[in-house]
């Protein structure tokens, strides 16, 4: 299985679809094995979409207004640290909620 990042649909505006993180626990007796391997530019780095052969028939990037997708890698690490910590950032970085 491969997830594919939220970086790489905004590069090929929309051809390939960013994958919804969820993971589903095995039962207790059976083993999980994961093996992720992240690869990630610089935190200021924007993605443009990419020339490629089927880009004209891209539909553009996902406009869910729950889970917006930026060009700029940092602002979408920023996004999923916020949501995967909640509580952190809702006591010491309330005014990051407000505006991400």
């Amino acid at each position: 299985m491969v997830n594919l990042g939220e970086l790489l649909e905004v590069a090929t505006n929309g051809y390939l679809v960013a994958t919804n993180h969820r993971v589903v626990s095995p039962p207790a007796a059976v083993e999980r094995y994961s093996i992720p391997f992240f690869y990630n530019p610089n935190l200021d780095t924007v993605v443009r979409p990419l020339p490629f052969a089927h880009a004209s028939t891209a539909p553009g990037v996902t406009t869910d207004p729950s889970n917006p997708l930026f060009a700029e890698y940092g602002h979408n690490e920023l996004k999923g640290w916020l949501r995967a910590h909640p509580r952190v950032a809702e006591r010491h970085h309330a005014a990051l909620l407000a505006t991400s």
